[in-house]
């Protein structure tokens, strides 16, 4: 009978205090794992945000910065100052509208709180080589891509062009011509070449033309003139610019523009339980100082 009492198991009292220490342990520990779950979460979404608004303010400055690229103001006349070939350009909206930019930097323009920046485009996929000077009126380009030729340039809104960065021009007409088993596009300017430029030759690139385009930037988004818009990232609440002198004044006049500040508000994808205030999201606000670098000299 001794031996049977020392044998025995656990009474039920003791595995109810078992089980109920047990569910004790396991609901701390999940609620250690959901309030781990929840911070982590919320640093993923507040990293994403961060670097959204990164993203987008590394693209903006970029670009803003070369406004004006491809001699857009034009040459020093002395006694006269900048004169400029090309400004105003005319382009035409996506709903048939004509859009006239004055300046390399246009505030509110197209609409309100836009700011749109004229600059030769001098990414790869817009480039075409010389090919030859026919006159001083005239200069031959390859065919960079027979499928990307037509949106590159044409008589409506790519007929701004920049000739190696060094001067701009005005395309009055495109046909083609062929030399021998090379196809290029026969551009007749309407000013007379200002430099000499070399001619691509066997293995070696000539000089390069860049299409002169309006650039125009908004609330996370990019729109390209006959190109439309693009998002630029996602999740940006606020995009606000200034606009400065060469003296670091606030200016109202485009043509006196040097600097432009770019203030960028990023906000998270979701809200946070435990933000109570601003709808419970969590936000980020860069800004960032752009010199114009292509305007510095102009008076």
């Amino acid at each position: 009978m001794r031996q049977l009492r020392k044998d025995a198991g656990l009474t039920l009292i003791e595995l109810l205090v078992a089980l109920v220490l047990s569910s004790i342990l396991i609901a701390a520990l999940y609620r250690t794992f959901i309030s781990q779950h929840k911070t982590y979460s919320a640093q993923e979404q507040v990293v994403d945000m961060q670097q959204n608004a990164r993203a987008a303010i590394f693209r903006v400055v970029r670009e803003i910065r070369m406004a004006g690229f491809g001699k857009v103001a034009g040459e020093y006349v002395p006694g006269v100052g900048y004169v400029s070939r090309i400004l105003p350009v005319q382009f035409t909206g996506t709903k048939g509208e004509t859009i006239i930019y004055r300046n390399i930097l246009n505030r509110d323009t197209p609409y309100p709180g836009w700011l749109t920046l004229i600059a030769a485009v001098n990414s790869g996929g817009h480039t075409a080589e010389l090919l030859g000077v026919s006159s001083r009126f005239q200069i031959v380009v390859d065919k960079v891509n027979v499928e990307k030729d037509p949106p590159f340039l044409n008589n409506a809104n790519k007929r701004y062009i920049s000739i190696d960065g060094v001067e701009s021009n005005v395309i009055t007409n495109i046909t083609e011509e062929n030399s021998g088993s090379t196809k290029g596009y026969l551009l007749t300017l309407e000013h007379p070449l200002q430099y000499h430029y070399e001619s691509r030759a066997l293995n070696e690139p000539g000089a390069l033309i860049f299409p002169i385009t309006a650039i125009s930037f908004q609330l996370g988004t990019r729109e390209e003139i006959g190109s439309g818009k693009q998002p630029i990232v996602e999740n940006i609440e606020s995009v606000t610019f200034g606009y400065f002198d060469g003296h670091g004044n606030a200016t109202l006049d485009d043509r006196a523009v040097r600097m432009v500040r770019v203030v960028i508000t990023a906000r998270t994808e979701r809200p946070d339980p435990s933000v109570k205030e601003k709808e419970g999201y969590r936000r980020r606000e860069m800004a960032s100082n752009i010199q114009i670098r292509n305007l510095a000299l102009i008076p």
